[in-house]
């Protein structure tokens, strides 16, 4: 590879989401509007913010601009790399030059995520713990050599894909000062190796992203069918880290449905899954998937395939309230009606979505209208501020796509939820990946926004809703502030579902992170109390990880401690992420739980005066 070729990590933004110059940005014209990254205005961004993110308080205008250090002062703000030259120099002849790197820029562009705390602490310069180095390899054969090093001359290393995790998974840990610390940037690793279009199946290095993946398949007519909210930067490696799932979920499976076999290098040696069409005995792959690269590098996947369908059909329904809707789609499922998408947005979710639209003549604006409101109160009886959108895709052959779409259509009518046609649908298509976007333009105009999701089952779902919404409410009444909340349920199961929810305040001081690790704290014990999962598909990083032993049990615990002694015997695999540091020789249980609790999330934030988590 030249040199001269320009890195993926070169071409997106180092303190937000996206390739540069691709921004939500102030409209020119009129300080009360903004311009969404299509170009299109967006005209009622600032009622939405004055009365649900701002609670109606304070003048209606646009707030001061809250920009971000510059890439060459945050750069020049990094602590000089902890370099272990033994290991460099013998990986240096194992690689070429440019796959290895210790400049600035690759420094800090793989210092973490992209969730709001980690663009918060960049953008104001609080950049110290970066990676002391970036390896790039080429292949399986160069993630041996890497590993096998790494293993000789106890260095750490952090595997890398599109940099789009939201929990801590790909940053440094703060505790690891003494060993050199390396970020494994896969994304050179992003070819397809073989198909095989008879068993429907094919072989990836893991590097390769959701674009790159699905135009090597098109051209012999298949697709993957995961279309996350990161599709268009984040990796398969990624998705198999952290358990992913895609908006197509209902219909194609979330990652581990579609993962056949892996091979995975580990400081014990490479690991390869069995490629079968029935595992027999332990399932490996579920072993790795989700293992967010505690037990190693996962290098190749093969993953199954699915043909490009031959109608796409995605529209929309409006319901009376999120209830309603929600006992819709639990029909749905107990009757094996599983249409390709189905996601359902609650009150606040829906008014978000209708400040934030572009279009003049689009559904949004018709949904809004007042001659559709009076509709929808006089002849429906609707409570318009309760009203909740729901959007429905099928996809297939032409008869499986209408024959799934009567059969929704008729549970749907029959609970009350009146169609609003495909434009719902496409609209939605349009605009679903620009949610990073959104948050980025909060973060530079005196608000933010963050998400956290869960997935809970569906006797629980509804209770867990409510609870979530109120301890986040409290926490700002708490502090005399104000946010907005909005909850959307977007993967669904035989017995239970996703519940993701969306958030935003503004901006104050550094207090704002206190109050975001608060939140982060209360509505994780609101999603525990109702049998939540830590996590649906953002994976458990290190955000996570104080919850972790009360979540699964302490013999599996001991379990996964032993396996990752066995397999990590130097803990040189992403330390910090997924579990709680690892008990020492003759550590009785009081003694590892306070060692424990000094290295969570609470702790290792780098944030100023950060609040303990009260566990």
């Amino acid at each position: 590879m030249s040199n001269q070729q320009q890195e993926v990590y070169e071409t997106i933004k180092w303190n937000g989401w996206g390739d540069y110059g691709v921004e939500m940005k102030l409209h020119e014209k009129n300080q009360f509007w903004a311009r969404h990254v299509d170009g299109k205005p967006i005209k009622n961004l600032m009622n939405f913010i004055y009365n649900e993110i701002k609670g109606g308080k304070g003048p209606i205008e646009m707030p001061p601009p809250t920009p971000s250090i510059t890439l060459e002062a945050a750069i020049s703000m990094l602590s000089k790399p902890n370099l272990n030259e033994s290991f460099l120099k013998e990986l240096g002849s194992a690689l070429a030059a440019d796959q290895i790197r210790t400049d600035g820029l690759s420094r800090i562009t793989h210092i973490c995520g992209k969730n709001y705390r980690d663009l918060w602490r960049v953008r104001r310069g609080l950049v110290e713990r970066a990676p002391d180095a970036v390896v790039l390899p080429n292949n399986h054969s160069d993630c041996v050599k890497l590993v096998r090093l790494a293993q000789t001359h106890n260095v750490v290393l952090i595997p890398f894909g599109g940099g789009t995790n939201v929990t801590g998974g790909v940053e440094c840990n703060p505790f690891e000062q003494k060993r050199m610390n390396v970020s494994v940037d896969m994304r050179r690793m992003n070819r397809m190796i073989k198909i095989d279009k008879k068993s429907n199946l094919a072989t990836f290095e893991t590097g390769v992203s959701g674009p790159e993946l699905d135009d090597q398949l098109f051209r012999y007519g298949f697709m993957l069918g995961h279309d996350p909210d990161s599709y268009t930067y984040s990796t398969l490696g990624g998705w198999i880290g952290a358990r992913g799932s895609g908006a197509m979920s209902n219909q194609y499976g979330d990652i581990e449905q579609m993962v056949v076999s892996m091979k995975v290098v580990t400081p014990t040696g490479v690991v390869e899954t069995p490629l079968t069409s029935r595992v027999c005995g332990v399932d490996l792959n579920g072993l790795f998937i989700g293992s967010e690269g505690a037990f190693g590098i996962v290098t190749e996947a093969t993953v199954k395939l699915e043909p490009i369908p031959e109608e796409r059909i995605y529209e929309g329904y409006l319901f009376p309230s999120f209830e309603v809707a929600f006992a819709a789609f639990q029909e749905c499922n107990a009757k094996g009606i599983k249409p390709c998408t189905l996601r359902l947005y609650d009150e606040d979710d829906f008014r978000m979505s209708t400040a934030m639209s572009t279009s003049s003549h689009g559904f949004l604006e018709k949904l809004i209208g007042k001659g559709f409101k009076a509709f929808l109160k006089n002849q429906r009886g609707w409570n318009l501020h309760k009203v909740s959108l729901v959007i429905v895709g099928f996809e297939g052959t032409k008869k499986r796509a209408a024959f799934q779409r009567a059969e929704t259509a008729e549970v749907f009518k029959r609970h009350g939820g009146l169609g609003v046609g495909r434009k719902a649908g496409e609209s939605w298509q349009e605009k679903k990946y620009d949610l990073p976007y959104i948050r980025d333009f909060a973060l530079g105009n005196s608000f933010w926004a963050d998400v956290f999701e869960t997935s809970v089952l569906y006797a629980d779902a509804i209770p867990c809703w409510l609870a979530v919404k109120a301890a986040v409410r409290k926490v700002w009444e708490e502090h005399g502030q104000h946010g907005w909340i909005g909850c959307h349920t977007a993967h669904q199961y035989k017995f239970g579902c996703c519940l993701y929810f969306t958030f935003a305040s503004s901006q104050g001081d550094e207090n704002d992170l206190k109050v975001f690790l608060e939140i982060k704290t209360k509505a994780m014990e609101a999603m525990l109390k109702y049998r939540g999962n830590l996590s649906h598909h953002h994976g458990i990083g290190y955000e996570h990880v104080p919850w972790m032993t009360r979540y699964m049990g302490p013999g599996a615990m001991n379990i996964l401690f032993d396996l990752k002694k066995k397999v990590d015997p130097k803990n040189i695999c992403n330390p910090g992420k997924l579990l709680p540091s690892l008990p020492k020789e003759g550590e009785g249980e009081d003694a590892l739980a306070q060692r424990q609790a000094k290295e969570l999330m609470f702790d290792k934030m780098g944030i100023p005066g950060a609040v303990k988590a009260h566990l």
